[in-house]
């Protein structure tokens, strides 16, 4: 069965990243992720706070637990750089060799990635060559420790409206120009229902360059149960496909913290 992971930043407001892992562990969950390495999501808020990797590290093996991924360069570009803007690639370079480190304490093989919001005055064809420069030259770097880079795309009508990658497509044709195998995609079923729908179809057909699911209720983005997308059948479908990979869980709870997971991965597994 495919593993269901979850993105704890939303989950359990209040708690500490130890209590968190705690929590999912308990509930029947062997994967997660989490957004930032030098900040926490405070409900509202991001602050900054710098993960102690070292306990992250033992507390993975204390309870079983697998980091699916973290954040290199934040989605819209405003925390290390964008990947569009050449102008800030160096940043990214030069701090690549620290966030290998901290992946490597906790034995996690991927970084999500950003573009980058638009730049005024950038063209599109410009930004495009800029990302897939900045791309290759990262995936290199990581592709010698064995770590991928998943691009991700967003939707720009409802939550990331001056966000740059907001096409499935275009994320696809940057990877397959990049032409390294540690770069793929990260496809957000939520944001790319949004954006241009045919799920199963898109995925059926660029599956060899998907990395990771995230998966929300369209709309709203709360628990994946009683929304327009059939998850159940979209999973099964990717699944059946050869897909051996993890789906994040990655939404705002409209109930307790415990047993919106409870009920979402029940939903997904029976």
């Amino acid at each position: 069965m495919v593993d269901i992971g979850v993105c704890i930043e939303p989950f359990y407001d209040g708690m500490t990243f130890e209590q968190k892992l705690r929590k999912i562990k308990a509930i029947g969950f062997s994967s997660y992720e989490f957004w930032f390495h030098d900040k926490t999501f405070t409900g509202g808020n991001l602050v900054d706070e710098l993960k102690d990797f070292s306990e992250i590290a033992r507390l993975n093996k204390e309870l079983g637990l697998r980091t699916n991924d973290f954040v290199l360069n934040h989605p819209d570009g405003g925390i290390i750089a964008a990947l569009i803007n050449r102008k800030e690639k160096q940043k990214i370079l030069d701090n690549l060799t620290y966030m290998i480190d901290l992946a490597k304490k906790i034995d996690c093989k991927r970084f999500i990635s950003g573009s980058g919001n638009n730049v005024p005055g950038l063209a599109k064809k410009d930004a495009v060559e800029a990302m897939i420069d900045a791309l290759g030259e990262i995936g290199e770097v990581c592709s010698a420790h064995d770590i991928e880079i998943i691009l991700e795309p967003f939707n720009s009508r409802v939550d990331h409206p001056n966000y740059f990658l907001d096409d499935p497509q275009l994320a696809v044709d940057v990877v397959k120009k990049v032409g390294n195998e540690s770069v793929k995609i990260l496809y957000d079923i939520y944001h790319m229902q949004i954006m241009y729908g045919n799920i199963v179809g898109f995925v059926r057909e660029n599956l060899q360059h998907i990395g990771h699911f995230h998966i929300a209720g369209v709309p709203g983005r709360n628990e994946p149960i009683d929304n327009e997308l059939d998850y159940p059948f979209i999973l099964k479908s990717i699944e059946q496909m050869g897909y051996t990979g993890s789906f994040g869980l990655e939404y705002w709870p409209t109930i307790d913290s415990d047993e919106s997971l409870k009920r979402t991965l029940a939903h997904l597994t029976t």
